[in-house]
């Protein structure tokens, strides 16, 4: 993660800031700042015009983020704030984030050896992610697929970091409950 350390300061804490760079951020985190957008709105044209919107302020605020500490929980909740914005202006409704589909399996590399995972299970897994409760499948997306430190998702979602892990230590003994009920059938 150096180099993601020495691409932040290239762009945000350099008077002078460097346009690729900025392109390699913006490659780096668009894909998370499109999935987190999307758990608030349900279009995807939306959700695009909003990532762009966060990533033209960052742009924009260049100069001014060299006092952020913590860049990526600013970046998201930034994210938060466009599509909450856009969501109050619009009076559109918010999207249920059961029904998102999350991919369990989004930051994992497979091998021959790594491949003992049965279709049946990742059914199973899903199934149970699906059936969370609706603050304790965000927080476990926050954590385990964005892979965000408890301090920032719980800033970004606005409950304390005991709360968020509760939420994720709730989330982990379902899913560990279906992988059980799962080995059974």
């Amino acid at each position: 993660m150096n180099s993601l350390k020495h691409i932040f300061d290239n762009v945000f804490k350099r008077k002078s800031s460097d346009e690729h760079s900025f392109r390699i951020f913006v490659n780096t985190y668009q894909d998370k700042v499109f999935r987190f957008i999307s758990l608030f709105v349900k279009d995807s044209h939306v959700c695009e015009e909003l990532m762009s919107d966060v990533f033209f302020s960052l742009w924009n605020k260049r100069e001014q983020l060299e006092e952020v500490e913590n860049l990526e929980s600013y970046v998201f909740i930034i994210a938060k704030n466009k599509a909450l914005n856009f969501l109050r202006k619009k009076k559109m409704e918010l999207s249920n984030i059961n029904d998102v589909d999350i991919d369990l399996f989004y930051n994992t590399t497979t091998n021959p050896e790594s491949i003992y995972i049965s279709q049946e299970t990742i059914v199973a897994l899903n199934k149970a992610i699906e059936e969370l409760p609706t603050k304790t499948k965000l927080a476990f997306l926050m954590i385990r697929e964005n892979e965000m430190k408890y301090k920032d998702a719980a800033e970004v979602l606005g409950v304390s970091v005991k709360t968020l892990e509760k939420q994720v230590a709730a989330a982990v003994a379902k899913l560990k409950e279906a992988l059980q009920n799962n080995k059974d059938l």
